[in-house]
């Protein structure tokens, strides 16, 4: 076991005597409040019968069975009273100033503290808000079939270059996209798709004849597998293309009733971090916040130094509220 936990609630004391607080000093005796029968004693605290009685009973009947017998018993007892004595012992040796004590406290705390404030579970939002939540982003529920094609693109007036460039490509094996890059980057003429490798990125068959014309969005249709190449060269007004598949995406279509549950998630997870800022705001007007811009723009950071050892814990660090399509917060 890490010393840290050994040693955890000696600093929550320490942290609890510190800045602006109203709450009781901490009672970190086993026995908090000295009352029940008394089977084991040590300095001025105990454990009790009754405690013992509680723990068995929250034991499953298979581990309950290796309590049966009084050594048996006194094991168990031995164990919790081990602890006890070193966190005292560790206390009485002022452990609980060691920076990597209190930092470890620190985060503990802040976690029982977001806890408290954040995950009481809120009422589920009302239909009418989740209705409008699915209108306004219905765009990721409801989605035409997409396709993305990689190409290689020359003007009219090149016709033979293109048709080299098709009989070459059929040469790469379907899965050669880095092949086909280097094509791309040597030959293409589309200012668009040539700095990204020729990748058109997923398109519906509307947005495809759109961009890059009706040709090409009807060649689209007939390449199944990816990183197939069309057999012929596909000719625009504008010119000729070579086309290879990079994937498809299934038509989509979610009505509300089938994502309700992840919208309200959703909505729930929106209304903690508006609550989390508030909290984070009345803190900085409580505490009075401020950040120094001029100093900390004289801090230099020097991106070839070597990492050096650290001399101590990291701190605690929290990020901001995060958006609904993201992680949620974490204290690290």
């Amino acid at each position: 076991m890490p010393k840290t936990l050994v040693l955890l609630g000696s600093v929550l004391a320490l942290s609890a005597c510190g800045g602006n607080n109203s709450g009781a000093a901490p009672n970190f005796h086993h026995n908090r409040d000295g009352k029940g029968t008394q089977v084991a004693t040590f300095g001025d605290d105990s454990i009790t019968a009754e405690e013992l009685k509680a723990r068995l009973a929250e034991m499953s009947p298979y581990a309950r069975a290796r309590y049966q017998t009084v050594e048996q018993k006194r094991d168990y007892v031995d164990g919790i009273a081990r602890f006890e004595m070193l966190a005292a012992e560790a206390r009485r040796r002022g452990m609980a100033n060691e920076p990597e004590v209190i930092e470890t406290a620190k985060k503990v705390m802040v976690q029982k503290l977001l806890q408290r404030e954040l995950e009481e579970k809120p009422n589920p939002a009302p239909d009418t808000q989740v209705a409008e939540y699915y209108e306004k982003h219905k765009v990721d529920y409801v989605k035409p079939e997409m396709v993305r094609l990689s190409h290689i693109f020359v003007g009219k007036d090149k016709k033979a270059k293109a048709t080299e460039m098709l009989e070459t490509a059929k040469t790469l094996a379907p899965m050669d996209y880095q092949g086909f890059s280097k094509m791309v980057r040597e030959n293409s003429e589309e200012p668009r798709t040539k700095p990204l490798d020729g990748d058109m990125r997923f398109l519906s068959k509307e947005d495809l004849a759109a961009q890059y014309g009706a040709e090409v969005a009807k060649a689209a249709e007939t390449l199944t597998q990816v990183g197939n190449v069309f057999p012929t060269l596909v000719e625009t007004e504008k010119g000729f293309h070579v086309l290879k598949l990079g994937g498809r995406q299934t038509a989509l279509n979610l009505t509300i009733d089938q994502v309700k549950t992840q919208i309200q998630n959703i909505l729930i997870h929106d209304a903690k971090m508006v609550k989390y800022q508030a909290l984070l705001d009345g803190l900085k007007t409580a505490q009075g916040y401020k950040v120094d811009e001029a100093a900390l723009a004289k801090i230099e950071v020097d991106m070839k130094a070597p990492a050096v050892e650290a001399k101590g814990p990291m701190p605690g660090f929290i990020p901001p509220p995060t958006p609904s399509n993201q992680a949620p917060m974490s204290v690290r």
